[in-house]
């Protein structure tokens, strides 16, 4: 399946290993450079260490990357019945995908973030993709956002469903009042550990990024704090970044 992979990203004019003078070590060189020059009292030999040992992680990294998306693109042909990769090449939005998506990869360890992207990628791919102008504006909130961010939105899009799909959680239960805040703490504990005005700020982001539409504190109809409150956008920006292949399982 790896080298089915390879190939497939082969074909898309990519590679997935990193020679001496590819464009993607070229590129990851540059970054290194980009750092170590950040640091001025860094010299000589001390700064040849520093860069090679940032190079071979930052190639490690987008080697990874690209491993695993041709692996996806590959299942994808499996699951997608006249889904050819080969017109992948072709595809001019999909290549701004691969492209745009690896510069953020390429600055980011958390691992929501990175399928976030690759799930992205691959909706791409597929003939129901949005228009290229809005996916940029997608992957440009997969880059601003945090996981944490990805994880309310998540929740406050389909509150029911966060607790269906985390049964380990202890669903709240309102009375004939209910709460945001209480409904946020019971579904995200680590973020609950951080304190109400954590909560509020990263509430507060997606309400900037026109994600969400509704106020976070006040008391509310027992049911209110189970309703979706993202807005139309953001509910389409979710379904952009979740695995394809999910939804044919």
């Amino acid at each position: 399946m790896a080298y089915q992979g390879a190939c497939i990203i082969n074909n898309m004019r990519m590679e997935t290993t990193p020679p001496s003078h590819s464009q993607g070590r070229e590129l990851a060189d540059e970054t290194v450079v980009t750092l170590v020059n950040l640091v001025p009292v860094v010299g000589g030999a001390v700064a040849t260490l520093l860069t090679s040992a940032l190079n071979n992680r930052l190639n490690e990294r987008r080697e990874r990357w690209f491993s695993e998306l041709a692996e996806a693109v590959k299942d994808l042909e499996d699951r997608f019945e006249g889904f050819d990769p080969d017109a992948l090449a072709d595809n001019e939005s999909f290549l701004d995908a691969v492209v745009t998506a690896t510069r953020t990869v390429d600055r980011s360890s958390q691992r929501e973030k990175i399928e976030a992207l690759r799930n992205a990628v691959l909706n791409s791919a597929l003939p129901s993709a949005p228009e290229p102008d809005i996916q940029q504006l997608y992957f440009a909130l997969v880059d601003d956002l945090t996981p944490t961010h990805l994880h309310l939105l998540t929740l406050l899009n389909d509150p029911p469903a966060w607790f269906d799909h985390r049964p380990e959680l202890q669903r709240p239960q309102f009375a004939i009042t209910s709460n945001r805040v209480a409904l946020i703490q019971a579904a995200l504990p680590e973020l609950a550990e951080k304190g109400q005005q954590m909560i509020e700020r990263f509430y507060k982001a997606l309400t900037d990024a026109s994600l969400v539409n509704g106020p976070l504190s006040g008391m509310m109809t027992a049911d209110g704090a189970w309703q979706p409150v993202t807005t139309e956008f953001a509910a389409n920006f979710l379904a952009f970044i979740r695995d394809p292949r999910a939804s044919e399982s």
